[in-house]
């Protein structure tokens, strides 16, 4: 087998001949090498052309994380088809929109999975097709353009159908390279991968990205603090990537000590808003830890922004800079006035191809002049630096003043009694919107809406104070774990002040 030059398929036969013996793949007690891992891949791209698959099918998997994830979703990118991660959160309805959307020629399940996953193709099972043997030496995976389409990843459909983004060879091996770039990263590393593997994080960044420079990754197929936890510290974890909730949960654990962990020296943030009171916190309990921030979508791979360390402490507010080779500008004007909020558009080598089957679609989202327009509002400083202020569906307009649900829920939720926040707009007779707080009490502590007003009112304008309260014992997400805003603002409040 020889590499191809950008492909993902290249990356980890590449990989494996750079390196291997190392440590490629661990789950539990099973830990393959690089070259073992590739063998693998390679067999399962065997079976998967003998059985008629051939270069740009759709080949879908609906599995835990795992090494057999990772063989499969290897095994698919060298025989050339398209991988479809499938989200697992998803109700048996949506994966069966997305198998039939995509026209998936398989589905590789487990025996705990398949019966939620109906059958629009046939299903594969995971430990018949990851199983060791031959491969047919060439592998036509290698062969591939770097405009071919490697991934398609299904959005959450939060504003309606989901859509599925078309991601490039040369997407990822570009996004390989920023891992590399950014971070660092080198073959003694070792990252833990939590993020579910549907997801731009785990597949892209972590699964493809850190496997191009030789490092193990570490998965753990359902997350709980303690096991977490117990995985930084035994597999001497070097890079963590997660939410914000997750490194809180083990920081507030009593029994935690910083000094089990001495070989993590870098945690990753991404997906949401983080508080500037908990950065501060963090820093302090894990000082040898770099802590970074990063801003991406599926439509622009994984990553589009960075910002680590100091440059991230001097700067709470913000998402980074954008990595080498990308352009982020507001509504696409390179020269706008850093002053200057709207639509943050993204350009370069990170933007897909599209969404599968939806040319409005893509037209609507993709110019022809290369812009991504992302959905978020934001600005970029006068040094490069973005700061991501809300979505555009999620921007409240109260009496005509712009009110961005980022900016109050980062106010809302330094108070020592809130857990977790969450702003909305409700409809306002006189004002058109009024603003909603949505909040999850700490263990054992009430919140009132006069005293969240009385804290946010010594950082906000008056306008965007909220006149609403509602207390939850959780907030709900959709199945990618965001939000589901608009069921916030249908629910009915606890309390109200004169707007």
């Amino acid at each position: 087998m020889t590499p191809g030059s950008a492909t993902v398929g290249g990356l980890l036969v590449r990989a494996a001949q750079r390196w291997p013996d190392a440590e490629a793949l661990v789950e539990g007690t099973t830990v393959l090498s690089h070259a073992e891992a590739a063998a693998r891949a390679a067999a399962v791209a065997r079976r998967l052309l003998e059985r008629g698959v051939r270069p740009g099918d759709r080949v879908a998997l609906a599995l835990p994380n795992g090494w057999r994830y990772a063989a499969a979703y290897g095994g698919v990118q060298l025989a050339g088809a398209v991988a479809v991660p499938v989200n697992t959160r998803f109700t048996a309805r949506e994966t069966e929109y997305v198998l039939d959307d995509c026209a998936a020629r398989y589905t590789v399940v487990d025996a705990e999975l398949a019966g939620r996953v109906p059958e629009v193709c046939p299903h594969w099972d995971v430990d018949e097709l990851t199983a060791p043997g031959p491969d047919l030496g060439e592998l036509p995976g290698l062969a591939l353009a770097a405009t071919d389409v490697a991934n398609i990843l299904y959005t959450s459909g939060t504003t309606g159908q989901p859509k599925g983004a078309m991601q490039t060879h040369g997407n990822l091996v570009f996004n390989a390279g920023t891992v590399g770039s950014v971070f660092g990263i080198e073959p003694a590393d070792r990252t833990l991968v939590v993020a579910p593997m549907f997801h731009a994080t785990g597949v892209v960044s972590q699964l493809v990205g850190f496997g191009a420079h030789g490092a193990a990754r570490v998965f753990q197929p359902r997350f709980t603090a303690s096991d977490m936890r117990a995985a930084l510290a035994e597999h001497r974890i070097t890079f963590f990537a997660g939410v914000t909730a997750m490194i809180q949960l083990m920081l507030a654990d009593p029994g935690f000590d910083p000094a089990d962990l001495p070989a993590l020296r870098t945690v990753c943030f991404g997906g949401a808003p983080v508080a500037e009171a908990f950065l501060a916190s963090a820093a302090e309990r894990l000082p040898a830890v770099t802590f970074a921030n990063v801003w991406g979508l599926t439509e622009a791979t994984s990553i589009v922004t960075c910002a680590a360390g100091q440059q991230w402490r001097d700067r709470p507010w913000t998402v980074g800079r954008p990595v080498p080779g990308v352009e982020v500008a507001v509504n696409g004007d390179l020269d706008a006035d850093p002053d200057t909020v709207g639509e943050l558009w993204v350009r370069g080598p990170v933007v897909v191809a599209g969404y599968w089957n939806r040319s409005e679609a893509t037209g609507e989202t993709f110019g022809a002049d290369g812009w991504l327009r992302t959905g978020d509002v934001g600005r970029v400083a006068a040094d490069g630096y973005v700061q991501v202020l809300d979505r555009l569906k999620d921007m409240i307009i109260r009496g005509g003043e712009n009110i961005y649900s980022l900016e109050v829920e980062g106010v809302l939720a330094r108070h020592p009694a809130v857990a977790d926040v969450a702003v909305v707009g409700v409809a306002d007779e006189l004002f058109g919107e009024r603003v909603r707080a949505v909040v999850v009490p700490r263990a054992g502590q009430e919140v009132s809406l006069e005293e969240l007003r009385a804290w946010a009112a010594t950082g906000l304008a008056d306008y965007k104070l909220p006149v609403e309260l509602v207390s939850v014992a959780e907030l709900p997400r959709n199945a990618a774990g965001k939000v589901r805003k608009k069921a916030l603002a249908a629910a009915a409040p606890a309390a109200s002040a004169p707007s």
